[in-house]
């Protein structure tokens, strides 16, 4: 894995020690992620710090020479512009989800609570995106986050290997099943939940599929490949172990569009199919054979069959999932353009509380919802956006490793945006950092290997 020493940009000696503060910020961010909340806070909220810093600091250089002879709205635009980031695929799309947010907040049943997830939570991982593009500048920077991540997650992985085989993860003492109420054997390491853990599992299969199959192509060392190899195969397996199905669905659409970004890795991908159909659904069947669908015994599952199997995956209704669902298009249809208000979603419940399930279990439908087909829509068009320039960058990249890298982060988040239909992930902290943070990644990315005009027009 070569590292080459390609730049984007130079910056003063102050910006540099700025940037570096938030390369070391995430770097511990995304190290200490999947353990502690408390941490995740503190290191995003230092990172956030040093982004500003080093905004302020150049705003109050060239302040003298740019607010001379201008009126109020021009200061007001050149701070503005001092405070944005680089210039990105979402700086637009970034704008308007905002200001669409903002009016959800604006039109809140609970202004308070609105106010504060604003703030709190949106701004807060927007900021982080931003950190992330300003200060990982050059391809070094990126493995190192890399290393810390992937570390972060075979030591993850580890622990829910080792629950899932004496009971107990020895990151924060959780018990096998404690945290839930479908299974005691569902493990979910270090995360609240099986399905968060998954969800978590899907971003860093992602990243390990492509380096491997790279590592395999360019025929690199044994070591590497041997090692990439047992970690694809613990990762595999605790995806198993978790049993959720969401995670499951999110694995199968991430497998689907690597199959689609890069045709040579079909056979390689129809392997982890075959591990999926033989290995997976069985496993289901076995432990979590009374949630395949509402009603059904063990025993009739077991009469009908592995056919019977696939199509229950396929058709269930998850665990009451669409009784949730149908409950949110209610809320929807109450407040159809601005939503009730971000993060009243639970609040709107306890009205008429559906079994003590305070999410929708679909972060599309809470988030119509809560902020309306109109923050619905705007986030949506963002993510277009990110994904159909991850994928116009893929057809360009030369360099393997790049290649590679783009190709993961892009897969695992198709897995983990997929997973998300089913599941409450963009609504947890760890997992919402991550998603936001790994947009960081995609685009930081993207930018070291920028597409040339001709390759922009031919793909427009």
């Amino acid at each position: 894995m070569a590292i080459t020493k390609k730049l984007i940009h130079f910056n003063d000696s102050f910006g540099a020690f700025c940037d570096r503060g938030i390369v070391f910020s995430l770097c511990v961010l995304i190290f200490v992620l999947p353990a502690s909340i408390a941490l995740l806070d503190s290191f995003a909220a230092l990172a956030v710090s040093f982004y500003f810093v080093k905004k302020i600091h150049r705003i109050a250089i060239d302040w003298p020479s740019r607010s001379v002879n201008s009126n109020f709205l021009r200061k007001i635009k050149f701070i503005w512009e001092g405070l944005a980031p680089p210039a990105n695929c979402l700086s637009l799309p970034l704008q308007l989800l905002a200001f669409a947010f903002f009016i959800s907040v604006l039109f809140s049943q609970y202004p308070t609570l609105s106010l504060f997830a604003f703030f709190g939570k949106f701004i807060k991982c927007v900021f982080l995106y931003f950190s992330f593009i300003e200060a990982f500048s050059n391809e070094k920077r990126i493995w190192i986050f890399l290393n810390f991540f992937l570390l972060s997650a075979l030591i993850t992985v580890l622990s829910g290997v080792f629950q899932h085989y004496t009971g107990k993860d020895f990151l924060k003492g959780h018990l096998i099943g404690a945290e839930n109420f479908v299974s005691t054997q569902r493990i979910n390491a270090s995360f609240f939940s099986p399905n968060g853990f998954g969800a978590y599992l899907l971003l860093v299969i992602g990243l390990v599929l492509h380096l491997l199959f790279t590592a395999i192509v360019n025929n690199k060392s044994p070591i590497l490949k041997g090692s990439l190899g047992f970690f694809l195969f613990l990762l595999l397996f605790c995806l198993c172990w978790t049993y959720s199905r969401s995670s499951w669905a999110g694995f199968l659409i991430m497998l689907f569009v690597m199959s689609l970004i890069d045709r040579r890795k079909i056979l390689f991908l129809g392997a982890l199919l075959i591990v999926f159909v033989f290995i997976f659904l069985p496993f289901l069947n076995n432990i979590r054979h009374m949630r395949l669908r509402d009603g059904v015994s063990a025993g009739s599952v077991a009469k009908e069959g592995f056919s019977y199997q696939l199509k229950t995956f396929i058709v269930q209704n998850g665990s009451g999932r669409f009784n949730f669902w149908k409950k949110a298009i209610s809320i929807i249809r109450s407040s159809p353009v601005y939503g009730t208000g971000l993060n009243t979603y639970a609040r709107i419940l306890k009205r008429d509380p559906p079994k003590n399930r305070w999410y929708a279990h679909n972060c599309y439908l809470q988030m119509a919802a809560e902020t309306g087909l109109l923050g619905l829509a705007c986030f949506l068009w963002m993510l277009y956006v990110l994904l159909l320039h991850g994928l116009s960058n893929c057809r360009h990249i030369k360099d393997l490793w790049a290649l590679s890298l783009l190709q993961g982060v892009l897969s695992g988040l198709f897995g983990f945006l997929g997973q998300s239909f089913f599941d409450n992930t963009f609504y947890t902290v760890q997992l919402g950092v991550l998603m936001w943070v790994f947009f960081g990644l995609m685009v930081a990315l993207t930018r070291l290997n920028p597409m040339t005009e001709f390759q922009e027009r031919s793909d427009g």
